[in-house]
């Protein structure tokens, strides 16, 4: 390839086949090789940069900056490269072909290290978008995975009461509002419970002021996602299938319609809206990933120790509802009570709690 147009870039990057995962195939974007990309073998783009070590002034960045010999396909010699990973959600080709087209009207035939400077500034933007939406698509699978496995576990006009529960991306009072029973879904790609949280209300009962149902249980449900491949992985179209067939199957087929809608609309702000009549074969969405623990936390067990409204109370002049923080839930909390492990186990523990 030799081109520095952002359209030849981008046809080039989408039809990138993923590289094994000790050798690469890299596409070198001009006849200098200056600048080169491949798709990893999970599917994340790669943006390479051949030459010394670059040193990235933001964080960002860094985080996603490694410096090292690469090895490559069919005999070539390694090569020594920096290489920026893009994370694979959102419109990572787009992006993938913009940066490229940037760092190379930059100058980075003729002085990489200079154009890499000047380019930082508009990578870190792209790559905050991006990470936006990697966040938006965890979110989107954790709560799919939930519906799903209480879909499957309902029985009969219970499955619509499930689905009806769940608004996706609108502004609600819980992920799911079950009768007394609440429901909040955090998804994680890290290997322990760390979720933040968005006000106290995420982790304390709904005490109704209107005369509207109050909360007699709420759970925080922990999941912990891995994109991985393997038998048994789920994705969020198969995830939607299922969903749907279920209502099929209870004869809601009015239900559809809506569940589909609010779908369409989760993280639709975020460049991630996920239109499942038009986008199921979308490489953005068809990525698999396997669950590594669920876990359903009673948060009114007085043993979880989180803020709540009434630490924040004695500060008259702090609005409780802008407080965010993060929490880190251990494994265990009272015993084998608390929180129940497991997929099919979180979904029976929250039917069970229907009343």
């Amino acid at each position: 390839m030799n081109t520095a147009h952002y359209e030849d870039l981008l046809a080039v990057i989408e039809g990138l086949h993923p590289s094994d995962a000790t050798e690469r195939a890299v596409t070198w974007a001009t006849r200098a090789g200056a600048v080169g990309v491949a798709r990893a073998h999970d599917g994340k783009i790669e943006i390479f940069m051949r030459g010394d070590p670059l040193v990235a002034v933001s964080g960002t960045i860094r985080e996603l900056l490694e410096h090292q010999v690469w090895f490559r396909r069919a005999g070539l010699p390694p090569v020594e490269a920096s290489r920026l990973l893009l994370p694979a959600a959102g419109h990572f080709a787009h992006v993938a072909a913009f940066v490229c087209t940037e760092l190379l009207r930059n100058g980075a035939d003729v002085d990489l290290a200079g154009a890499f400077r000047r380019t930082e500034p508009i990578i870190e933007l792209a790559i905050r978008r991006l990470r936006l939406s990697d966040q938006v698509l965890v979110g989107l699978a954790g709560e799919l995975l939930v519906l799903d496995a209480l879909c499957q576990g309902a029985v009969g006009n219970q499955v619509i009461g499930v689905v009806s529960s769940w608004d996706g991306w609108k502004e609600s009072r819980r992920d799911f509002a079950l009768g007394g029973v609440g429901v909040e879904v955090k998804a994680t790609t890290r290997a322990t419970s760390a979720h933040q949280i968005q006000g106290v209300h995420q982790v304390e009962l709904f005490d109704s002021e209107d005369g509207s149902e109050s909360e007699a249980m709420l759970f925080l449900v922990s999941v912990g996602l891995a994109w991985e491949n393997r038998d048994g992985a789920f994705s969020v179209p198969g995830l939607v299938d299922s969903i749907v067939r279920r209502l099929h199957e209870v004869e809601a087929r009015d239900a559809i319609d809506t569940f589909l809608a609010h779908v369409r609309e989760y993280g639709a702000n975020a460049d991630v809206g996920y239109d499942h009549k038009t986008m199921s074969t979308d490489l953005r969405f068809t990525r698999t990933f396997v669950p590594r623990f669920v876990r359903a936390y009673d948060m009114t067990d007085p043993q979880i120790q989180v803020l709540r409204s009434r630490d924040i109370a004695p500060h008259q002049h702090v609005l409780t509802d802008s407080v965010s923080f993060r929490i880190e839930l251990p494994d265990r909390v009272s015993g084998d009570l608390n929180p129940t492990s497991g997929l099919h186990e979180v979904a029976t523990a929250i039917l069970g709690a229907v009343p």
